[in-house]
């Protein structure tokens, strides 16, 4: 049996939350006994299900974290046990001399740029029971390297996706009520915080409106920022060309792919807060959709300058800016890059050409 410990897990949503769920169910897939010890989320059921059992573990934080080590370390006692995921340094805290195997997984917004002292000895100390660090970008492993010891192991496994889904009748014709013929279609889905830059593109459309009068940006998901971001999209002068379409489904999802001409998350530092990889430029991928990311941080790993998309200087407003006007003043260049992008996430990016690297890892 394979355990997965982990904070980020369905029915919450998110990057590291798909990740986790898809490394559980593809070991599963792969003939695997997988258990998987979660936090639960409070008001939500405990109703995912998959090739693989899930426990979930209530209760505040400091309880919560020390029962999951419990339960790893009796599972570990009882025999049986291939080896231990953990979805960050902060699961595996308390996971020292298991006697198995310990593969703890780095995202980037773990690390922060300038820690105090009490935090980068937890990291190193958490860390150094890990046999394998698994990075999501080749920016992470940077990130992760200083906090190892000489005994880890630190590779880079870049996120896969599985399959995804259709795009079905009903939502496509939705789409196009909200799209009402207008074009392009620029789209952005992402929770909604500043460094995902979503204010960088709402203060591009006074420009981009210059040369293309009936864009319309569509913004799909939640968070936050949104009021800063509407009211931002009305100063500007463009709130008639922005639509908010909060959170969507994964059927929604695959038809504003579907209908969106470029994916746009030029993501920047914000503090601590920087993209590691982004999941998400994956999946605009898989539909063929070329995407602009932004150069600091794990993008660059995700999106492949001048093959998938095109990255740029995401505190750079004229950068963004420009950046957008390039992909949209080019048809060529935006199949050409669609034509790459769909080959790698139907490809190399799939979990099934990845779940051999992860399994490596144990042994």
């Amino acid at each position: 049996m394979i355990l997965i410990t982990t904070q980020c897990f369905p029915p919450r949503r998110g990057g590291i939350e798909m990740l986790m769920e898809g490394l559980a169910s593809n070991l599963g897939g792969a003939g695997h006994q997988v258990l998987v010890l979660a936090d639960r989320v409070e008001g939500a059921e405990d109703t995912v299900s998959g090739p693989y059992q899930v426990r979930f573990f209530g209760g505040v934080k400091s309880w919560r974290r020390r029962r999951k080590a419990r339960a790893v370390r009796s599972a570990v006692r009882a025999g049986g046990i291939e080896g231990v995921f953990a979805d960050s340094w902060k699961s595996a805290e308390l996971l020292a001399d298991l006697d198995v195997p310990l593969v703890v997984l780095a995202h980037g917004m773990e690390f922060p740029a300038r820690p105090s002292d009490a935090k980068r000895a937890r990291i190193r100390q958490a860390l150094s029971a890990a046999d394998v660090v698994i990075a999501n970008s080749a920016y992470t492993a940077d990130l992760a390297r200083p906090y190892l010891g000489d005994s880890a192991r630190l590779t880079v496994i870049n996120p896969p996706i599985g399959p995804q889904p259709d795009a079905q009748q009903e939502q496509l014709a939705a789409a196009d009520q909200v799209i009402a013929g207008r074009a392009p279609v620029l789209l952005t889905l992402a929770r909604l915080e500043p460094r995902k830059g979503v204010d960088a593109v709402i203060r591009a459309l006074p420009e981009v409106r210059e040369q293309h009068p009936d864009v319309l940006y569509i913004i799909a998901g939640k968070g936050d920022d949104r009021p800063r971001l509407e009211a931002l999209a009305a100063a500007e002068g463009v709130a008639d060309c922005v639509h908010f379409a909060g959170a969507v489904s994964e059927e929604q999802k695959a038809a504003l792919f579907a209908r969106a001409e470029v994916f746009l998350m030029p993501a920047r530092r914000e503090g601590d807060s920087v993209e590691g990889f982004g999941i998400v430029y994956r999946e605009a991928n898989w539909y063929g959709v070329p995407a602009l990311a932004g150069r600091e941080g794990g993008a660059a790993d995700a999106v492949i300058e001048g093959e998938t998309g095109l990255l740029c200087d995401a505190s750079d407003q004229t950068d963004v800016t420009a950046q957008i006007l390039t992909l949209l003043g080019d048809a060529d260049l935006r199949r050409r890059m669609g034509e790459n992008a769909t080959k790698l996430a139907h490809g190399s990016g799939q979990w099934a050409a990845a779940v051999e690297r992860f399994l490596e890892t144990l042994h």
